[in-house]
């Protein structure tokens, strides 16, 4: 979200610094104001720290009930933020933060301003990192990220971030929930006796994991997501979709099973859902770009690109009524 992360409710809010904790520019800065001088003398406990670190301290002033002081910089040995420290600092606040059995928590753009870690890789570390995280069981139910524009940080910086972490959570998702339903239709099939047919299951999984590597191998050098073009490149997980739907469609002709069916109409049906996600993912950055128009000279190209991702999700939902209807009945 475009937010200043001391507005926005949270019971934990991560902050950007340095090993000395000076909270001396961006976003640990703007904290520090809001927090007031009480946080000054627990952070002095907490002294010296290391990059990749996590401190903790209350959260003074401010709404939420902690603040989490990741450390981008350390000036003793000249090292800044990298892929490696920034997923470290997420990992690290989001445990604590089930640790502390929080609900919420905010993260900004981390080493983005004086650490100068690009938006882009920014972008595919932290949306990475707290997606794998969210797949395994936990009691937080909201992690936000937000985004606030700084002196130093330019809109376009902004926007790359916000599209390219939409994009990678929704086809993360889309790929973790059809890979995890693959492996239900696969466990059906051994059951109904249908070993030999377990390969191509086996091989939809491994293309899905392929993509998921080929998206975050390129992902940084922006061809997957390109913040200078009205259109948007198609994830390479949409082929796979229709490949798991064509795959559904097989074995629902050859084998008169209902068990079997309905796993494959609900992977099917969860391949048009994430697809649906994703699409509704590029609409909102669309209507994001439309709004900045105020509504008067709106380019063409993007009334025309709104127009066609509407309809395509229209077409996508009535598909989705489809096999919602041939489900109702199976189970009837």
């Amino acid at each position: 979200m475009y937010a200043d992360i001391t507005t926005v409710p949270a019971d934990a809010i991560v902050s950007s610094d340095d090993n000395y904790l000076s909270m001396g520019g961006g976003v640990s800065q703007a904290i520090r104001y809001k927090a007031g001088a009480s946080i000054r003398e627990e952070i002095k406990k907490h002294l010296p720290m290391k990059i990749g670190e996590v401190a903790v301290t209350s959260a003074g002033n401010l709404g939420a009930r902690y603040i989490f002081h990741g450390i981008t910089i350390d000036f003793d040995n000249w090292e800044y933020a990298n892929e490696e420290v920034v997923r470290s600092i997420v990992n690290k606040s989001l445990e604590l933060a089930e640790t502390l059995g929080l609900k919420t928590i905010s993260f900004p753009a981390l080493g983005t301003g004086v650490a100068k870690f690009p938006f882009q890789l920014a972008a595919k570390t932290m949306t990475n990192a707290i997606t794998d995280y969210l797949q395994k069981e936990t009691k937080l139910e909201q992690v936000n990220l937000c985004l606030f524009a700084a002196e130093r940080v330019r809109e376009s910086d902004l926007n790359t971030f916000y599209e390219q972490a939409v994009g990678l959570a929704s086809i993360s998702a889309q790929s973790n929930r059809l890979d995890l339903l693959l492996s239900e239709v696969k466990e059906v099939l051994i059951k109904v006796g249908k070993r030999d047919l377990v390969g191509d299951v086996l091989s939809l999984q491994k293309k899905i994991s392929a993509s998921n590597q080929e998206i975050a191998t390129h992902v940084s050098d922006n061809e997957v997501f390109r913040k200078d073009e009205q259109e948007s490149k198609p994830s390479p997980l949409d082929g796979l979709s229709e490949e798991i739907s064509a795959f559904s469609r097989r074995e629902q002709e050859l084998f008169n099973d209902r068990e079997l069916e309905l796993k494959l109409l609900r992977t099917k049906l969860s391949g048009l859902y994430t697809t649906l996600n994703i699409k509704q993912a590029q609409l909102n950055h669309y209507q994001i770009e439309e709004a900045k128009y105020g509504g008067q000279l709106v380019p063409p190209r993007l009334v025309f690109a709104i127009k066609d991702l509407k309809e395509e999700m229209e077409k996508i939902e009535a598909d989705v009524r489809r096999i919602r209807e041939r489900q109702v009945g199976l189970m009837g």
